[in-house]
């Protein structure tokens, strides 16, 4: 009796020893043909969920950030058309290939952008250009006559004696036939009024007297404010003579 029961306990322990080797055998073709564990920072993918895992065989495995961005892939088709049958009355054999790509999108900046501000800068109005005005003294020829002084032109033409002197003329250019030059208050400067050479010991009420008007009204004609200055040869406006 004891002998049968041995033999079952023998028999027993050599089937778990079978199973043992065969299943050390097992494990060891699978450590033998399992791809190397991956070293470093590289992508994975758990419950369909891209990751990034920094790997080193001698220490733990970390998983540095579960927001790695799904590449897609887009596939390619390339059709090459044309075999053997093709032509008139034959047919045409094509070969389709499909190759992926990846598309690497973007890289986004894990750090917040703050935006520059856009400090205005001012425009400064550019004031326009003014319009220059008539001049105050025109040129005329003006034909030397018998007899003629300086006084005697300034009876004739809208001029003085000290606009011609500081024009150049003098009573040496005033040989009978002679054309010269003559500087005469120009009629344009003063639309709608006569226009008045200013003259040695002139004032605006001198002026006023002489025109038979009133220094305010000239003081409109003309512009001028408190601080206006007359200068002998200038010409201002006056009101034209009765």
């Amino acid at each position: 009796m004891f002998q049968r029961a041995d033999a079952k306990v023998i028999i027993l322990i050599m089937l778990m020893a079978v199973i043992l080797a065969m299943t050390t055998a097992l494990a060891y073709v699978y450590l033998i043909n399992r791809p190397e564990y991956p070293e470093g920072t590289y992508q994975t993918t758990v419950e369909d969920k891209l990751i990034l895992v920094d790997s080193d065989p001698e220490q733990a495995v970390h998983i540095i950030s579960q927001e790695v961005p799904v590449q897609p892939v887009l596939p390619v088709i390339t059709v090459t058309s044309g075999g053997e049958g093709s032509g008139e009355g034959g047919g045409t054999d094509g070969n389709v290939t499909v190759v992926p790509i990846t598309v690497t999108p973007y890289p986004v900046s894990p750090y917040p952008v703050t935006p520059i501000p856009i400090t205005p800068v001012p425009i400064t109005p550019v004031p326009p250009t003014p319009i220059p005005g008539p001049n105050q003294v025109i040129i005329e020829n003006y034909q030397v006559v018998p007899g003629d002084t300086l006084y005697a032109i300034t009876t004739k033409r809208n001029t003085t004696i000290a606009l011609m002197a500081r024009y150049g003329i003098d009573a040496t250019d005033l040989v009978p036939g002679a054309v010269i030059p003559l500087p005469v208050a120009n009629p344009a400067y003063c639309p709608g009024s006569f226009p008045y050479v200013v003259q040695e010991e002139d004032t605006l009420s001198i002026i006023a007297f002489k025109c038979g008007t009133t220094v305010e009204t000239l003081k409109q004609m003309n512009g001028f404010g408190d601080n206006y200055r007359l200068d002998v040869t200038d010409v201002i406006c006056v009101p034209n003579p009765p």
